[in-house]
């Protein structure tokens, strides 16, 4: 109800509580300070952002059973460390409009592409994560996207319009995922009229006392990627590393963290992280503070 509040109160609104009821304002903040070096030996001190962000979604039930659900959700990294040079401090990430019931639920707007989805439960480090092997786009524009749950087996697919006059480039990207007794499994599919499919498997296992550990594989074309991760979690405190490594290009990235929870919601941690793919001799120092909302 105090989340309700704060967004009836910041926009001046005045509807009724019972439309108003099923919509929650949420939100992450993940910053760090720390170094970055380059190929050359040449370190500069950092402030970044990673996944941050701020949303509101919600659900508004229908008299015939179904409910109209909705999501706005920006990226706060410009906000935070202006990283892309650009002059505005939100950036777009999810933004549709969707209608759920017994069938599944369809979605119409900016949607974040079942490809993309089909390994996110696994993307544990956020930073230097297994997405560096290439599994995007993450997100798109002008997005159907249709959902459906058949008890432990899930089905995603979306179809993404070119919307340019004589060109069809047209794009259908799906999953099909499987989770039960902490076991997960999903296969993503993603291609583009004309384009080369792409193709992720991943492999992930989440114990009860909140272990994790996952395999991914990406394949597009002749390029194909594999990453590693876990994490280990003891009391308060958790240590969690990843690999990967591209076929065909020299070397690979590592990633490591540390954290702590102090509280609900609140994390503090550092990481290092190399990156020497195709001899980028790439590294990073960070610590940082998570805060979710």
């Amino acid at each position: 109800m105090k989340k309700l509040l704060a967004i009836a109160v910041a926009a001046g609104l005045a509807a009724p509580m019972a439309v108003m009821a099923d919509t929650t304002l949420y939100g992450k903040m993940k910053v760090s300070v720390g170094s970055n070096k380059n190929a050359a030996g040449d370190s500069v001190t950092t402030v970044e952002a990673h996944s941050s962000r701020i949303g509101v979604k919600g659900s508004t039930p229908m008299d015939n059973g179904m409910s109209i659900t909705h999501k706005v959700e920006f990226s706060t990294k410009n906000a935070i460390d202006n990283s892309t040079g650009g002059t505005a401090a939100l950036g777009a990430r999810d933004a549709w409009v969707g209608m759920k019931g017994n069938f599944g639920e369809v979605r119409v707007g900016r949607h974040a592409t079942p490809l993309s989805l089909s390994s996110d439960a696994y993307d544990i480090m956020n930073v230097g994560g297994h997405k560096s092997i290439g599994n995007g786009p993450f997100r798109v524009s002008n997005a159907i996207a249709y959902l459906k749950g058949f008890g432990p087996v899930g089905f995603a697919a979306a179809y993404v319009p070119d919307e340019t006059h004589g060109v069809n480039s047209d794009v259908i990207s799906t999953l099909i995922n499987y989770s039960s007794n902490g076991i997960y499994t999903a296969w993503g599919h993603q291609k583009a009229k004309g384009g080369t499919a792409t193709d992720t498997l991943t492999l992930g296992y989440t114990a009860p006392a909140g272990h994790k550990a996952s395999l991914v594989y990406n394949k597009t074309g002749d390029y194909k990627g594999t990453a590693l991760n876990g994490r280990y979690k003891f009391g308060k405190a958790y240590v969690q590393a990843e690999i990967g490594k591209v076929k065909d290009v020299d070397g690979s990235y590592k990633v490591g963290e540390l954290g702590y929870k102090l509280g609900k919601g609140t994390t503090v941690w550092t990481s290092l992280g190399k990156n020497d793919m195709a001899k980028s001799k790439a590294s990073h120092a960070r610590i940082g503070i998570t805060s979710n909302f």
